[in-house]
């Protein structure tokens, strides 16, 4: 029985590590969609769903761009001799106030997940589908602070959501 067990538990582990979609995504600490359509529109839409929440985007990071200026220097070429995997790569930070001051009351540490980030990005080896995520807010073990985690979660997945309906 006892063997049986355990090999019920090895297939159970191997399910998980092989499932992909938003397990994957969930377990890799971000969580993303996509459209099909052109870049620029898909992030004016990515605006939109930030600012039309009564939020301020305090920096778009132009991942893209750094990744070209830098890649000699580093010695980072991908496979097919590009400099990046992107046709474009942006991220953008942004916080709520509301939220953010609920999620530091739960506990002082909790800063570590802000500013609140989200990315959109096209690959070379797959134009026109356009990625649009966010990275996991990671909750720490007291349920207040879950559960005000959980809110700023559930925002970053609407404004992702809407950008890629």
């Amino acid at each position: 029985m006892k063997r049986f067990l355990i090999v019920l538990g090895a297939f159970a582990f191997a399910g998980l590590c092989l499932a992909g979609g938003a397990g994957a995504e969930s377990a890799a600490g971000y969580k993303s969609y996509i459209k099909a359509g052109q870049f620029e529109d898909v992030l004016f839409e990515l605006n939109n769903a930030i600012v039309d929440r009564g939020l301020v985007v305090d920096h778009t990071g132009h991942l893209q761009t750094m990744l070209e200026r830098t890649s000699e220097a580093v010695g980072s070429i991908t496979p097919g001799g590009s400099k990046t995997p992107y046709i474009e790569a942006k991220y953008m930070q942004f916080c709520s106030a509301r939220l953010t001051h609920e999620v530091v009351s739960a506990n002082p540490l909790n800063i570590a997940i802000c500013p609140y980030v989200v990315f959109i990005f096209e690959l070379k080896s797959d134009p026109g589908k356009i990625h649009v995520g966010y990275r996991r807010p990671i909750a720490g073990p007291s349920r207040l602070t879950r559960k005000a985690v959980a809110k700023v979660e559930s925002l970053l997945d609407e404004i992702t959501k809407e950008a890629t309906r």
